[in-house]
């Protein structure tokens, strides 16, 4: 029986093999770069390579906190990880 909200499991689904179909596109990308470009098509006078630092940083910075959440949560359990 699967306990996950819908949308979670159509999420996790679509990061497995991102789509440039997929009308969410580029939310189920980790790549700065599909970030940065479909950025750039709606906005381009901004340079690409300039927007994939940006998106790179902020990718990055969501995975930070995600990793920081989750050893805050483990300490709350007593968990060692």
């Amino acid at each position: 029986m699967n306990t996950e909200p819908d949308g979670i499991v159509a999420y996790n689904l679509a990061i497995r093999s991102p789509n440039k179909n997929d009308p969410n596109w580029p939310v189920p990308s980790f790549d700065a770069s599909d970030w940065a470009e479909a950025f750039c098509k709606q906005y381009p006078d901004i340079p690409e390579d300039v927007m994939v630092g940006w998106f790179a940083n902020a990718l990055m910075r969501g995975f930070d906190q995600a990793f920081i959440q989750s050893k805050v949560e483990n300490a709350e359990f007593g968990e060692t990880k």
